[in-house]
């Protein structure tokens, strides 16, 4: 890779990976360059120059598209599209997931057309996230500049929900009274419908474990800071004040390390489908909740009528404890074991007796020996590197009738799906979903049907 400070000045056709604009330069190659928006014009400074391709800087623009809502060089970490209109964002994730089914799925357009649904908007597309991870310096609240470990002020978040700006707000004036080096992040997570909040405090502390939390103790206890919370912000219940030390990057990226809870409790209630969900901290779950809500409602369509579901990397089993109606048989499995507790806890406070919740890793399990009821469905929510070699293997050997596959990368999804199609699955149909407004993330729902031998 050849790093060079070339200018040249080139007019952006589209919107690429990562939202990134896409022009082409004079020689022919693609060059990618992140803030600008198909029909600006722009200088570029060419910072990478491979073979195949260029990455570079805008340091002029001399057009604005008419879809651009915040001036260029207004930057808001996590939010790669917040300077592209919504309706633009649901065209761009649109046409990013029939491009990656075209493309690298190898289906042809015409079916693709045919299968293709329109894309579900997310309503609201600002205040969604329902948790957020931030770093503490300086005693401000703050995200992380885009491929930088810079700390950006969270004051422009647009995604986040509004009670984390409130509570970012209490713990701002706590640091400023009481300045300390004892935390440098905070995770919040919420629940509009239960209206309870759920606070992690972050150290990557190297002192014994018992000291950081005597230490915690003593500083919440003496800035009464659990007090402030509760009084300037009396319309959310603190449900409880947990501490993490995360010493590696990785730990810290991840969200693990060791979690000790200081106040209260380690979960929050949350909400779904008519369903009440407990959610502990550290475990998965939706960020945006109207959403799920539409993707589970596509996805309990297409089990109706099944005896059997199977829900692989079920995490806490939302996915199929919203699907599952009384009768049917609910199988989930996810290698966590902390989300198979609390999806075992989620099934039994829903009523649902007839659910049985593995942890194993799917990867390592053979499906089709007996050990378990024949799924006629299996729901799939892999993570975003997709589905793992070996469980794609041992699927296609199990061969459900159906296959409802929920992902939240359209490429790796095109991978796996050109695995199924060629394995005798035929896609019914994909829906995207914007379960991420104002970046340039988008879910998609597939359902899949076996064909006849």
């Amino acid at each position: 890779m050849d790093v060079i400070e070339k200018q040249e000045t080139v007019t952006v056709t589209a919107v690429g990976s990562g939202g990134r604009g896409i022009a082409t330069l004079p020689s022919g190659k693609k060059i990618f360059i992140p803030g600008v928006l198909p029909g600006e014009s722009c200088d570029v400074k060419i910072t990478v120059d491979k073979s195949s391709y260029a990455e570079g800087i805008c340091t002029h623009l001399h057009n604005e598209s008419s879809e651009r809502v915040l001036p260029f060089g207004t930057a808001i970490p996590g939010e790669d599209l917040a300077h592209l209109s919504y309706e633009g964002q649901l065209l761009y994730k649109e046409e990013l997931v029939k491009s990656c089914l075209i493309r690298l799925a190898k289906i042809d357009p015409i079916h693709v057309e045919k299968i293709l649904r329109p894309i579900l908007p997310s309503e609201p597309h600002a205040g969604y996230r329902d948790h957020m991870q931030y770093r503490i310096s300086g005693g401000r609240i703050c995200l992380m500049g885009e491929g930088t470990d810079t700390p950006v002020p969270a004051d422009r978040c647009t995604i986040a929900y509004e009670v984390f700006s409130r509570t970012g707000d209490v713990l701002e004036e706590i640091f400023k009274d009481a300045p300390t080096t004892l935390f440098d992040g905070v995770v919040m997570r919420a629940s509009e419908s239960t209206h309870q909040l759920l606070i992690e405090l972050l150290s990557s502390s190297s002192q014994p474990h018992e000291k950081t939390i005597r230490d915690t103790k003593d500083y919440i206890s003496s800035t009464g800071l659990s007090e402030a919370l509760r009084r300037k912000i009396p319309d959310y219940e603190l449900n409880g004040i947990l501490l993490r030390v995360s010493h590696t990057k990785t730990e810290r990226r991840t969200r693990s390390g060791n979690r000790f809870l200081i106040e209260g409790n380690d979960w929050y209630d949350e909400k779904l489908l008519g369903r009440d969900f407990r959610i502990y901290a550290g475990s998965f779950f939706q960020v945006n909740i109207p959403v799920a809500g539409k993707i589970y409602s596509i996805a309990k369509e297409y089990v109706s009528g099944a005896d059997v579901l199977w829900d692989v990397y079920c995490g806490t089993g939302s996915i199929g404890i919203c699907c599952a109606s009384e009768g049917q048989t609910l199988i989930g499995i996810e290698a966590v074991k902390a989300a198979v507790d609390s999806a075992k806890f989620n099934a039994s406070r829903n009523g649902l007796t007839n659910a049985r919740f593995i942890q194993r890793p799917a990867e390592n399990m053979i499906l089709d020996d007996g050990a378990l009821p024949t799924p006629d469905v299996v729901i799939l929510d892999p993570p975003r590197k997709g589905m793992d070699q070996r469980f794609t293997r041992n699927l296609i050997r199990l061969s459900p009738p159906k296959i409802v596959y929920i992902s939240c990368d359209p490429a790796t999804l095109a991978r796996d799906l050109r695995e199924l199609t060629g394995a005798g699955y035929d896609i019914i149909s994909a829906t995207p979903a914007d379960m991420f407004p104002n970046t340039s993330h988008v879910e998609t729902v597939v359902l899949m049907s076996r064909r006849n031998p």
